[in-house]
């Protein structure tokens, strides 16, 4: 079971997600696609990009 913390911490991710710009939204598809046979989570290749590409910003999409 999750805890709390990380309870939101994956709806934070999620509502990135969802205001993402059409860059970082084809920059996770990528992580996904190549992730697909190692079974990672949306959360770790969210994650896994953050860190690995601090130029990229996830909020750059209007609302």
């Amino acid at each position: 079971m999750s805890s709390l913390s990380e309870r939101e911490m994956r709806k934070k991710i999620d509502e990135e997600i969802l205001n993402a710009s059409p860059e970082f939204l084809q920059i996770i598809q990528k992580f996904d696609h190549e992730n697909q046979l190692n079974y990672s989570t949306i959360y770790e290749i969210y994650s896994t990009i953050l860190n690995s590409k601090k130029i990229v910003s996830p909020k750059s999409k209007s609302k």
